[in-house]
């Protein structure tokens, strides 16, 4: 008797043996490349204004916009690669009182409608919003607000130098940031996404306050 318990043992032990082996090659073969592999992030801002087309310039217009930035205010995207150009204007990141912010200059006597987006692979993943941030809700600050899993705030946005019409005409923003997405051994890393959608008329002037939506979609193990 304890001469057959021994040999299913020893049965058992080998079976159990080479299932492991299995698994390590399995492992090896399917899973081993990509737990080593790594994607980085991604940071990806999409422009679009509309609206714009067809009005008249007085001078020269302006129409400045929010940037990507993180909580301590340091810009992505355009301070590694600069601000790509889109035709009828020249872009460039400006100073403000609320600090930086993407301007669209022109001087041309009608203008056209603004679409443009860049984007770049990057090495660090870390909450980011499109700044300036006026206010938060419960008055947090940007650092504790862009942490959470979401929220909406206020930016703001910039009008000059179109002249006046008698028929209002309405100016669209919609603006799309997303950050992060980043996978390092099968851990994919949260994935940062700020919206601005909002409409303002195209006689008003200076910085105009609008609303904006933040929402983090949270990593996790990626097979």
């Amino acid at each position: 008797m304890d001469e057959q318990r021994t040999k299913t043992r020893k049965t058992l032990l080998s079976l159990l043996i080479a299932v492991a082996i299995l698994a390590v090659v399995v492992f090896l073969l399917f899973l081993g490349p990509a737990f080593v592999s790594t994607t980085m992030p991604n940071d990806s801002y999409m422009i679009e204004i509309t609206g714009l087309s067809g009005l008249a310039v007085n001078g020269t217009a302006t129409v400045m916009i929010p940037v990507p930035a993180n909580a301590e205010g340091e810009l992505v995207i355009f301070e590694v690669s600069g601000v790509r150009q889109t035709a009828g204007w020249q872009a460039a990141i400006r100073e403000t009182p609320y600090g930086k912010m993407l301007a669209f200059t022109t001087t041309e006597g009608y203008v056209p409608d603004i679409s443009v987006s860049s984007g770049e692979f990057e090495k660090k993943e870390e909450p980011r919003l499109l700044v300036p941030v006026l206010a938060t809700h419960g008055n947090t600050s940007v650092e504790e607000f862009s942490r959470r899993s979401g929220g909406t705030y206020t930016t703001v946005v910039f009008l000059d130098g179109f002249v006046p019409q008698e028929n209002t005409t309405p100016i669209s923003f919609d603006l799309r940031y997303q950050g992060g997405g980043g996978i390092k051994h099968l851990i994919k890393e949260n994935v940062w996404t700020t919206t601005m959608n909002a409409t303002v008329p195209s006689t008003e002037s200076g910085f105009v306050p609008v609303p904006a939506g933040y929402h983090v979609t949270p990593g996790g193990i990626y097979l």
